[in-house]
């Protein structure tokens, strides 16, 4: 995938496909014309583990931990 198609997928920019380049969280390598191509196993891993990440928090939550306001 290219950093544009990675973000439609993952619903964020393209300059926050480029931070996940960066940091590491994504890996692929620069084709010829100059294009970064991600590898699609690093973006399945990744939005598994932010998947998870979302469902552990939401599960977290309940009135107890913080009670509705008036």
């Amino acid at each position: 995938m290219n950093v544009e198609e990675v973000a439609r997928y993952l619903f964020v920019s393209r300059t926050h496909v480029k931070q996940l380049i960066e940091r590491g969280d994504l890996t692929g390598a620069s084709n010829d014309s100059g294009q970064y191509l991600v590898d699609d196993a690093s973006v399945e891993q990744y939005r598994a583990r932010r998947e998870l990440a979302a469902k552990a928090y939401f599960d977290s939550q309940d009135e107890s931990n913080d009670p509705l306001g008036i």
